[in-house]
Protein backbone atom coordinates (compact mmCIF):
# COMPACT_ATOMS: atom_id res chain seq x y z
CA UNK A 1 0.00 0.00 0.00
CA UNK A 2 1.70 2.90 -0.89
CA UNK A 3 2.02 5.90 1.94
CA UNK A 4 -0.74 9.02 2.14
CA UNK A 5 -0.04 11.43 -0.41
CA UNK A 6 -0.40 14.97 -0.09
CA UNK A 7 -4.26 16.11 -1.86
CA UNK A 8 -4.99 19.65 -2.26
CA UNK A 9 -8.15 20.25 -1.19
CA UNK A 10 -11.82 20.11 -3.33
CA UNK A 11 -12.68 23.17 -4.57
CA UNK A 12 -16.88 23.80 -4.21
CA UNK A 13 -18.43 21.11 -6.22
CA UNK A 14 -16.20 18.55 -6.39
CA UNK A 15 -17.11 16.37 -3.62
CA UNK A 16 -18.47 14.01 -6.51
CA UNK A 17 -15.11 13.32 -7.53
CA UNK A 18 -13.62 12.79 -4.38
CA UNK A 19 -16.53 10.16 -3.91
CA UNK A 20 -15.25 8.62 -7.06
CA UNK A 21 -11.62 9.00 -5.49
CA UNK A 22 -12.81 6.82 -2.58
CA UNK A 23 -14.90 3.83 -5.11
CA UNK A 24 -11.59 3.60 -6.98
CA UNK A 25 -9.39 3.29 -3.78
CA UNK A 26 -11.27 0.76 -2.68
CA UNK A 27 -11.58 -1.42 -5.85
CA UNK A 28 -8.18 -1.41 -6.10
CA UNK A 29 -7.68 -2.72 -2.85
CA UNK A 30 -10.63 -5.63 -2.81
CA UNK A 31 -9.53 -6.11 -6.35
CA UNK A 32 -6.03 -6.67 -5.03
CA UNK A 33 -6.56 -8.51 -1.63
CA UNK A 34 -10.09 -10.66 -2.31
CA UNK A 35 -11.17 -9.69 1.20
CA UNK A 36 -13.28 -7.75 2.87
CA UNK A 37 -11.25 -7.43 6.24
CA UNK A 38 -8.43 -6.52 4.42
CA UNK A 39 -10.46 -2.94 3.34
CA UNK A 40 -10.32 -0.35 6.04
CA UNK A 41 -11.83 3.08 5.74
CA UNK A 42 -8.06 4.45 7.23
CA UNK A 43 -6.68 2.59 4.92
CA UNK A 44 -8.84 4.22 2.03
CA UNK A 45 -8.14 7.51 3.20
CA UNK A 46 -4.73 6.84 2.74
CA UNK A 47 -4.22 5.74 -0.39
CA UNK A 48 -6.65 8.36 -1.35
CA UNK A 49 -4.37 11.35 0.69
CA UNK A 50 -7.46 12.54 3.23
CA UNK A 51 -8.31 11.81 6.69
CA UNK A 52 -10.47 9.10 7.62
CA UNK A 53 -13.63 11.19 8.65
CA UNK A 54 -13.69 12.86 5.40
CA UNK A 55 -14.53 8.84 4.09
CA UNK A 56 -17.76 8.83 6.36
CA UNK A 57 -19.05 12.14 4.48
CA UNK A 58 -20.03 9.61 1.59
CA UNK A 59 -20.13 6.20 2.81
CA UNK A 60 -21.92 5.74 6.43
CA UNK A 61 -19.56 2.55 7.02
CA UNK A 62 -17.26 0.13 5.44
CA UNK A 63 -20.23 -2.06 4.02
CA UNK A 64 -22.14 0.67 2.38
CA UNK A 65 -18.69 1.62 0.60
CA UNK A 66 -18.27 -2.62 -0.49
CA UNK A 67 -21.65 -2.89 -1.34
CA UNK A 68 -21.24 0.33 -3.54
CA UNK A 69 -17.87 -1.08 -4.86
CA UNK A 70 -19.74 -4.22 -6.01
CA UNK A 71 -23.48 -2.71 -6.95
CA UNK A 72 -21.16 -0.41 -9.94
CA UNK A 73 -18.64 -3.53 -10.92
CA UNK A 74 -22.32 -5.54 -11.38
CA UNK A 75 -24.18 -2.84 -12.91
CA UNK A 76 -21.33 -2.07 -15.33
CA UNK A 77 -21.15 -5.74 -16.29
CA UNK A 78 -25.38 -6.03 -16.68
CA UNK A 79 -25.43 -2.92 -18.87
CA UNK A 80 -22.83 -4.03 -21.18
CA UNK A 81 -24.83 -7.46 -21.59
CA UNK A 82 -28.12 -5.73 -22.44
CA UNK A 83 -26.78 -3.57 -24.61
CA UNK A 84 -24.88 -5.93 -26.37
CA UNK A 85 -28.32 -7.98 -26.76
CA UNK A 86 -29.87 -4.65 -28.03
CA UNK A 87 -27.39 -3.67 -30.38
CA UNK A 88 -27.73 -7.42 -31.89
CA UNK A 89 -31.33 -6.91 -32.08
CA UNK A 90 -31.29 -3.07 -34.00
CA UNK A 91 -29.44 -4.75 -36.59
CA UNK A 92 -32.19 -7.66 -37.50
CA UNK A 93 -30.15 -10.67 -35.53
CA UNK A 94 -32.61 -13.68 -34.86
CA UNK A 95 -32.94 -14.52 -31.51
CA UNK A 96 -29.53 -17.83 -31.12
CA UNK A 97 -27.75 -14.25 -32.17
CA UNK A 98 -28.85 -12.16 -29.62
CA UNK A 99 -28.18 -14.44 -27.12
CA UNK A 100 -24.97 -14.95 -28.25
CA UNK A 101 -23.88 -11.27 -28.58
CA UNK A 102 -25.10 -11.57 -24.76
CA UNK A 103 -22.60 -13.92 -24.03
CA UNK A 104 -19.97 -12.66 -25.92
CA UNK A 105 -20.24 -8.95 -23.81
CA UNK A 106 -19.77 -11.26 -20.62
CA UNK A 107 -17.07 -13.18 -21.66
CA UNK A 108 -15.31 -10.25 -22.98
CA UNK A 109 -15.78 -8.20 -19.37
CA UNK A 110 -14.47 -11.48 -17.55
CA UNK A 111 -11.62 -11.53 -19.50
CA UNK A 112 -10.80 -7.98 -20.35
CA UNK A 113 -11.05 -6.75 -16.49
CA UNK A 114 -10.17 -10.57 -14.66
CA UNK A 115 -9.53 -8.86 -11.13
CA UNK A 116 -12.62 -7.11 -11.40
CA UNK A 117 -14.64 -10.14 -12.20
CA UNK A 118 -12.72 -12.10 -9.73
CA UNK A 119 -13.65 -10.18 -7.23
CA UNK A 120 -17.46 -9.94 -7.86
CA UNK A 121 -17.80 -13.58 -7.80
CA UNK A 122 -15.08 -14.70 -5.25
CA UNK A 123 -14.40 -11.83 -2.77
CA UNK A 124 -14.31 -13.52 1.17
CA UNK A 125 -17.07 -11.77 3.24
CA UNK A 126 -16.50 -10.90 6.42
CA UNK A 127 -18.93 -13.32 8.60
CA UNK A 128 -21.74 -10.71 9.24
CA UNK A 129 -21.61 -9.11 5.86
CA UNK A 130 -22.69 -12.29 3.84
CA UNK A 131 -24.77 -11.18 1.05
CA UNK A 132 -28.24 -10.46 1.59
CA UNK A 133 -31.79 -11.33 -1.01
CA UNK A 134 -30.99 -7.41 -2.12
CA UNK A 135 -27.63 -7.90 -3.06
CA UNK A 136 -26.44 -6.18 -5.65
CA UNK A 137 -25.36 -9.00 -7.71
CA UNK A 138 -29.28 -9.03 -8.71
CA UNK A 139 -28.89 -7.02 -11.79
CA UNK A 140 -26.71 -9.37 -13.26
CA UNK A 141 -28.83 -12.17 -12.69
CA UNK A 142 -31.71 -9.82 -14.20
CA UNK A 143 -29.97 -9.02 -17.43
CA UNK A 144 -29.44 -13.20 -17.42
CA UNK A 145 -33.59 -13.59 -17.36
CA UNK A 146 -34.52 -10.77 -19.32
CA UNK A 147 -32.01 -12.38 -22.42
CA UNK A 148 -33.32 -15.56 -21.74
CA UNK A 149 -37.28 -14.23 -21.85
CA UNK A 150 -36.38 -12.62 -24.76
CA UNK A 151 -34.74 -15.01 -26.89
CA UNK A 152 -38.11 -17.75 -25.74
CA UNK A 153 -41.17 -14.89 -25.92
CA UNK A 154 -39.91 -15.47 -30.42
CA UNK A 155 -38.50 -19.27 -30.00
CA UNK A 156 -40.41 -21.06 -27.72
CA UNK A 157 -43.49 -18.73 -26.06
CA UNK A 158 -45.12 -21.59 -24.37
CA UNK A 159 -41.71 -21.71 -22.11
CA UNK A 160 -41.93 -17.66 -20.88
CA UNK A 161 -42.24 -19.35 -17.69
CA UNK A 162 -39.05 -20.45 -17.53
CA UNK A 163 -37.18 -17.79 -18.07
CA UNK A 164 -35.40 -17.26 -15.03
CA UNK A 165 -34.11 -20.74 -14.25
CA UNK A 166 -32.72 -20.75 -17.93
CA UNK A 167 -31.12 -17.35 -17.35
CA UNK A 168 -29.79 -18.86 -14.10
CA UNK A 169 -28.19 -22.35 -15.92
CA UNK A 170 -26.96 -19.59 -18.89
CA UNK A 171 -24.72 -17.89 -15.89
CA UNK A 172 -23.70 -20.82 -14.07
CA UNK A 173 -22.72 -22.83 -16.80
CA UNK A 174 -20.70 -20.04 -18.46
CA UNK A 175 -19.07 -18.78 -15.19
CA UNK A 176 -18.16 -22.28 -14.61
CA UNK A 177 -16.89 -22.76 -17.80
CA UNK A 178 -14.78 -19.54 -17.64
CA UNK A 179 -13.06 -20.71 -14.05
CA UNK A 180 -11.72 -24.38 -15.64
CA UNK A 181 -10.33 -22.25 -18.88
CA UNK A 182 -8.46 -19.96 -16.28
CA UNK A 183 -7.12 -23.09 -14.47
CA UNK A 184 -6.54 -25.49 -17.35
CA UNK A 185 -2.48 -25.40 -18.83
CA UNK A 186 -1.49 -23.26 -21.87
CA UNK A 187 -1.87 -23.17 -24.63
CA UNK A 188 -5.50 -24.32 -23.70
CA UNK A 189 -6.14 -21.50 -21.58
CA UNK A 190 -4.84 -18.66 -23.57
CA UNK A 191 -6.98 -19.68 -26.33
CA UNK A 192 -10.40 -17.64 -26.08
CA UNK A 193 -11.67 -20.03 -29.41
CA UNK A 194 -12.00 -23.13 -26.60
CA UNK A 195 -14.22 -20.44 -24.48
CA UNK A 196 -16.11 -19.96 -27.91
CA UNK A 197 -16.29 -23.96 -28.85
CA UNK A 198 -17.69 -24.32 -25.16
CA UNK A 199 -20.34 -21.81 -25.48
CA UNK A 200 -21.70 -22.91 -28.41
CA UNK A 201 -22.01 -26.20 -27.13
CA UNK A 202 -23.54 -25.25 -24.01
CA UNK A 203 -26.22 -23.11 -25.71
CA UNK A 204 -27.47 -25.51 -28.24
CA UNK A 205 -27.64 -27.46 -24.95
CA UNK A 206 -29.72 -25.13 -23.04
CA UNK A 207 -31.53 -23.31 -25.17
CA UNK A 208 -34.89 -24.65 -27.23
CA UNK A 209 -35.36 -25.20 -30.62
CA UNK A 210 -37.35 -22.40 -32.18
CA UNK A 211 -41.43 -23.89 -32.18
CA UNK A 212 -42.39 -24.37 -35.61
CA UNK A 213 -45.83 -22.31 -36.85
CA UNK A 214 -49.08 -24.09 -37.08
CA UNK A 215 -50.16 -24.05 -40.41
CA UNK A 216 -53.14 -21.92 -41.19
CA UNK A 217 -56.27 -22.95 -42.20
Amino acid sequence: MKSQVKRMPNVRGEGERLRQEILDAATRILEETGREDALSLRGVAREVGISAPSVYRHFKDKGDLVSTVLDAAYRTLAVAMSKAGESAAAAGADPWARVRATVTAYRRFAIDKPRRYQLMFSLEYEPERRPSADHPIGTVLQAWTDTADAYLTEAAPGRRAEAQDLGIHLWTALHGQLVLWRTLPSPVAGSEDVLIELEESLLRRLLPTPETPSPTE
